[in-house]
């Protein structure tokens, strides 16, 4: 069911990343993050989210995340090259930090994949097997809503 859940981009994505993945070493170089583009405009899913509130969360908020995950990972970087106790500390002062800013980033790069304006896969509620398990586990889509912002309520980013 996982898949029916994913956009055929995000899946296409992930096997892209895969077929160019390097074998890891004990060295490497981290290219820093980048925020992505959308592959709609921020209007495009008006009325059921609004454009300013797309631009917002996207150039503001997730841009957030992308900034403070480089600066957190330039430090953890420098830290690491001075390998005294004070920079010990750092690196795992740091480690919280880098988690919480690459998730928020990597949550949001798949947040905006994942939507869609109508016509082009977005705008309506689930059908098929997806709706039918909706139904079937949580008696319609508004209750799953419901059961969903129950549940993420407490969670950060």
């Amino acid at each position: 069911m996982a898949s029916t859940v994913l956009r055929q981009s995000t899946v296409r994505t992930a096997f892209r990343a895969a077929a160019h993945a390097k074998p890891l070493s004990t060295t490497f170089v981290r290219n820093k993050a980048t925020l992505p583009d959308l592959p709609y405009d921020y209007s495009a899913l008006e009325p059921s989210i609004s454009g300013q509130i797309m631009e917002l969360h996207h150039s503001k908020h997730h841009n957030t995340y992308v900034n403070s995950f480089n600066t957190a990972s330039e430090k953890l970087a420098t830290a690491q090259q001075l390998n005294t106790p004070e920079s010990v500390a750092d690196q795992i002062a740091l480690q919280p930090i880098i988690n919480f800013h690459g998730g928020g980033h990597i949550n949001h790069s798949l947040f905006w994949e994942n939507l869609a304006p109508k016509g082009k896969g977005g705008g309506e509620p689930p059908s098929g097997e997806l709706g039918k398990a909706i139904e079937s586990t949580f008696g319609g889509l508004e209750n799953l809503k419901k059961a969903m912002n129950a549940k993420l309520a407490g969670i950060q980013g």
